[in-house]
């Protein structure tokens, strides 16, 4: 179909090989038989010494494809496909995307409106109680708690050192679990 040899000139609808393997001297080919005629035996006469990839290859062969075989560049390189509209782009169109949301946002409560909030939430949760009392008013205040929460032996007094001992050992605990 292709000749064996080629006149000068543009070739259409040329394939990649049949261009690659047609006769003619090329660049790197002249460039082969300066650094040794052996070289260039081995790699371009014997194929012996295998061609490497490189980045200029590359690009050459993605050119020649795009002039040269128009048609056939889509099937063999990935082209890239242009980005829709709506897709985020650069970090000041999600800055204002970001903005536009905070702002239909309700309004956070001021530093006076938030400790009206926490006073009104602590006024509602159980007072707690005084540890600093006798050890028979600290007996009768360890009595009045539920069961699960009583850690101090039978037997032993019921004092505030006592409690806070309790409760040191069950933080811990609950730490641990």
């Amino acid at each position: 179909m292709w000749p064996s040899y080629f006149e000068p000139g543009r070739y259409e609808n040329l394939p990649n090989e049949v261009y690659h393997s047609a006769n003619g001297i090329s660049s790197t080919m002249l460039k082969d038989a300066r650094i040794s005629l052996m070289y260039y035996h081995g790699r371009h006469i014997a194929g012996t010494i295998p061609n490497e990839e490189s980045d200029a290859l590359l690009r050459g062969r993605i050119i020649h494809s795009y002039v040269l075989e128009t048609d056939k560049f889509a099937d063999e390189y990935a082209i890239p496909v242009p980005v829709p509209e709506y897709v985020v782009t650069t970090s000041n169109e999600l800055i204002a995307i970001i903005k536009k949301h905070n702002a239909s946002l309700p309004a956070l409560m001021t530093p006076e409106q938030m400790k009206e909030w926490i006073e009104s939430y602590n006024s509602t949760l159980i007072q707690p109680l005084s540890v600093s009392a006798g050890a028979e008013e600290t007996g009768i205040l360890y009595g009045s708690l539920p069961v699960e929460f009583r850690r101090i032996p039978e037997g032993e007094k019921h004092t505030a050192s006592a409690m806070k001992a309790c409760i040191k050992n069950t933080t811990q605990a609950s730490l641990l679990c």
